[in-house]
C-alpha cells in the first residue's frame, strides 16, 4: 500500500506482515485449527504489471524485475522459518511454495506450452487487472498459452499446475 512506504521500509514491512501471520495463526490455533496450509509468495517482479511499471520501455522490454521477486523470495523463506516455529504436536503448518513452480514456468515456458509470460490474456496485457478485465475487454483467444489472465493473476492452467506441483504437500496435509 502506498500508505505504508511512510511508516515501513521493505524488511520491516516484511516483518509487520509475517507479525500478521504468527497473529493470524494463534487465532486459528484458539479456535481448535489443526491442519493450516500458508501459501508463498509467487517472483513478484515477474507480474506483467511489475514489469510495465518498473521498464524503461514497457512495450519492448518485458523481463521480471529481480529487485522485486528478491523481496519475494527473502519473504518466503522468513514465512517457512516461522511457520516451523510454529508447528505443534497436535497442529500441521505446511508451506506451499508457489514461488519456484511459477518462476520455471516462466523461465521454461516454451517447453511447457506457454506462448505469453510477461503480459496477460486479458486487456493490453500490461496493466489491467480484476475489475479492469471485464465483459468490455478483449481477451486473448487461448488462455492456456497465457502464464497471466490479467497483469496480475495465473490462468487457470497455471493454477492447476500450481496444484499438481503442490499435490504431495496437499495430500499431506488433508491425509495427516
Amino acid at each position: 500500500m502506498p500508505i505504508r512506504r511512510r511508516s515501513y521500509n521493505v524488511a520491516d514491512y516484511g516483518h509487520f506482515l509475517l507479525q500478521h501471520v504468527k497473529d493470524f495463526m494463534q487465532n486459528l490455533l484458539t479456535e481448535g485449527a489443526r491442519k493450516v496450509a500458508f501459501v508463498g509468495l509467487p517472483p513478484l517482479g515477474c507480474l506483467p504489471i511489475m514489469i510495465t511499471l518498473n521498464s524503461n520501455n514497457a512495450f519492448f522490454e518485458r523481463n521480471c524485475v529481480d529487485k522485486y521477486s528478491a523481496v519475494a523470495r527473502d519473504h518466503n523463506m522468513l514465512l517457512q522459518h516461522e511457520l516451523f516455529l510454529m508447528q505443534l504436536n497436535s497442529t500441521k503448518v505446511s508451506y506451499i511454495d508457489i514461488y519456484k513452480p511459477l518462476a520455471n514456468m516462466i523461465q521454461g515456458h516454451e517447453n511447457l506450452g506457454f506462448d505469453e509470460v510477461d503480459r496477460g490474456c486479458c486487456g493490453s496485457g500490461f496493466i489491467e487487472a480484476t475489475f479492469m478485465c471485464n465483459h468490455n475487454s478483449h481477451v486473448c483467444f487461448d488462455p492456456s498459452k497465457y502464464v497471466f489472465w490479467d497483469s496480475i493473476h495465473p490462468t487457470e492452467k497455471v493454477y492447476h499446475d500450481l496444484f499438481v506441483a503442490n499435490r504431495h504437500i496437499i495430500d499431506v496435509l488433508i491425509n495427516g
